[in-house]
């Protein structure tokens, strides 16, 4: 495998480049990384990955493996991204799957072949693997839920490992330019008319969160007062969007089963408290985003109406309801 540095793309830059050629995989892993970054471990061990690693620097002297793609892009997480889209546009044609994963997240190549192998089997647009319960998190949906679920749909799926079909991605390209550091995971998932059981979080593929949420904000350019939650506001406030929580609304047992039942995967959520001695959370905030998961499911809106990206603060349309197969392509 013949792998090449490529050529470094300033953000914001809008001169296309191309990429050295890859190995043939149609699956990509994309990281924004720093010195401290995690991802040398995905691709150690026996075996073979089944997807390109694209190391995307945002500190100098990040290392990199010789099959690795690499390219050092300074400054900002979504920035970063959006350099890298506009300076290498064929990521989104190129592969089928296109992973964006925190440098802070401790995964293994044999779950990250697996991540990708099931959301191809169920023809997934965006999904994420779960988290472990010893994870640094913001919502307790995207814990992993027990053995009883291979994957959940949800209504989001957040900033830090989401995995896009190239249909989806191409469809959220815009959002990435839009300037903000934060609140776009909550409109990526509205950007379809047919947006049921296309999105989901992959209880069988668990992954850990090693640092508190934040921890980075210096290094990527935030200053110290800078809020994330102010510029949430402002992107649901730009497309006239609400967001009232994490949803998990059906899922896919061990069996292959399909279950609807929203009552009972909130019941199931009531397991997560039996993390509550190994959450490096403090207790009461980890109280609290447990039952607002228990409470979310049984009772919030999906928030699943489409909007527009071209057309900022117009009303939504209204998801339409479709029965999709779950059988693999």
């Amino acid at each position: 495998m013949n792998r090449r540095q490529a050529a470094p793309a300033a953000v914001g830059a809008s001169a296309s480049q191309r990429l050295p050629e890859g190995s043939g995989k149609r699956n990509l892993v994309i990281v924004r990384a720093g010195r401290a970054s995690l991802h040398a471990g995905w691709t150690e061990g026996a075996g073979e990955a089944d997807f390109d690693l694209l190391v995307a620097a945002y500190e100098a002297g990040v290392s990199h493996g010789q099959n690795d793609l690499s390219v050092f892009l300074p400054g900002r997480k979504i920035a970063g991204y959006h350099a890298l889209f506009q300076g290498y546009p064929e990521i989104a044609t190129k592969y089928d799957f296109i992973a964006l994963i925190d440098d802070d997240i401790e995964t293994t190549k044999l779950d990250l072949n697996r991540l990708f192998a099931i959301g191809r089997q169920y023809r997934l647009d965006l999904f994420q693997p779960a988290l472990s319960l010893d994870s640094y998190f913001s919502y307790a949906a995207t814990l992993v839920s027990g053995k009883r679920y291979l994957l959940r749909y949800t209504n989001t799926v957040e900033m830090m490992c989401p995995v896009f079909s190239a249909r989806c991605l191409q469809a959220a390209l815009k959002l990435f330019g839009l300037g903000y550091e934060t609140g776009i995971d909550l409109l990526w998932t509205r950007l379809t008319d047919m947006p049921w059981l296309r999105y989901a979080i992959v209880d069988d593929v668990v992954v850990r969160h090693t640092r508190p949420v934040g921890t980075t904000k210096s290094l990527q350019g935030f200053a110290a007062n800078e809020r994330y939650d102010v510029q949430v506001e402002a992107v649901l406030k730009r497309f006239g969007a609400t967001f009232r929580g994490f949803v998990t609304y059906a899922a896919v047992d061990r069996s292959g089963q399909l279950t609807r039942s929203r009552f009972f995967i909130g019941l199931n959520s009531l397991l997560l408290f039996r993390a509550l001695f190994r959450t490096p959370l403090n207790w009461m905030q980890f109280m609290r985003r447990s039952t607002d998961y228990t409470r979310h499911c049984w009772l919030r809106p999906l928030n699943l109406q489409r909007i527009d990206v071209d057309g900022e603060g117009k009303p939504g349309r209204q998801p339409q309801v479709g029965v999709r197969q779950l059988m693999p392509r």
